[in-house]
């Protein structure tokens, strides 16, 4: 996905979406989209005789529109009908969250989704505009966050943001390992390796293989600052994907 955004980023007004570009279609991001921010999660009681709510927030946050104000020209050389038909399939062909990336805020990428209801306009079928919503995750997603970090007992990992991380754990070994991240701890017996999702909870091995039943304890998060990480066991290699993110 970052090689495909990388090829076509000097193109003003771009957006890819599902591994797609807009410049694909003959379309252009006419505008720079607002700065959006998410909601925090939280409810509130209201007491009587004491000022203020009982507020309870959580470490989680609502999803939020991302709109692009986008225009798309046949330039005499094709049908607009056809042009907007294609973006239409491309934009509704794909389900649940997906990569999403503009060369607005190039060093970040969000997960969102695509809920359709763009109606572009019609200018004597030569040009048409319209406004493309996608649905996205809270998190900005740092790209230089998705590059693996090869880590060994005592390895200190640095979180500059505000927010604790949920990586993505690759260890190499065999019997029984642990590995902890500022205390939080997780045990894994491995016969070769074992893959540890963090944000999905989630242990396996390769695709569809399972191996939550090999793991106990804390699935560990980077926190904000200097992290210390300990391991134990013959472990032979571990990688950390870190997935730095800001809201």
């Amino acid at each position: 996905m970052a090689e495909l955004f990388n090829q076509v980023t000097n193109r003003r007004g771009l957006i890819v979406f599902g591994g797609e570009a807009s410049s694909d279609y003959g379309m252009v991001v006419a505008e720079a989209p607002a700065f959006e921010r998410s909601t925090r999660k939280s409810t509130s009681y209201n007491v009587p005789g004491r000022n203020g709510v009982v507020l309870f927030q959580e470490d989680a946050w609502e999803d939020k529109a991302r709109p692009y104000k986008v225009w798309l020209t046949a330039e005499g050389k094709e049908d607009l009908a056809a042009s907007v038909n294609a973006i239409e399939a491309w934009l509704n062909s794909v389900k649940g969250y997906q990569r999403l990336e503009d060369n607005f805020e190039p060093d970040v990428f969000r997960l969102a989704y695509f809920n359709g209801g763009a109606d572009f306009s019609n200018e004597l079928t030569q040009y048409g505009e319209a406004t493309l919503s996608f649905m996205c995750r809270a998190e900005r997603f740092y790209k230089e966050g998705e590059l693996p970090v090869t880590v060994s007992n005592g390895t200190k990992l640095l979180n500059s943001t505000r927010f604790a991380a949920k990586p993505l754990i690759h260890i190499e070994g065999s019997g029984t390992v642990t590995l902890a991240i500022n205390g939080e701890q997780i045990t894994a017996s491995l016969t070769d390796y074992i893959n540890i999702d963090v944000e999905r909870m989630n242990a396996y091995r390769l695709a569809g293989q399972n191996l939550n039943s090999s793991v106990s304890g804390t699935f560990p998060k980077i926190a904000p600052g200097e992290n210390t990480i300990i391991t134990s066991g013959t472990i032979t290699k571990v990688t950390i994907v870190p997935r730095y993110f800001t809201i």
